[in-house]
């Protein structure tokens, strides 16, 4: 019994070193980069609205036309 507990503990030891192993050749990579998204600026000029009683005051508004992405 204690040679199988022995053994069971010896094997899993070396698995966390061997996983510690491959973790670190795998963050030796650099990950890429996050390219800007393109977003576009839109002007909205004044309006009055309802027959004259409401004014909305001109403003700009920003519109994502493309997300953020990968680079290659």
């Amino acid at each position: 019994m204690r040679y199988l507990i022995s053994a069971l503990i010896a094997l899993i030891l070396s698995s966390c070193s061997h996983l510690k192993e491959k973790s670190t050749s795998e963050t030796n990579q650099s990950p890429p980069k996050l390219l800007k998204p393109e977003v576009r600026k839109i002007w909205i000029p004044a309006v009055i609205k309802n027959g004259g009683t409401e004014w909305e005051e001109g403003h700009y508004i920003y519109r994502i036309e493309k997300d953020t992405t990968w680079s290659r």
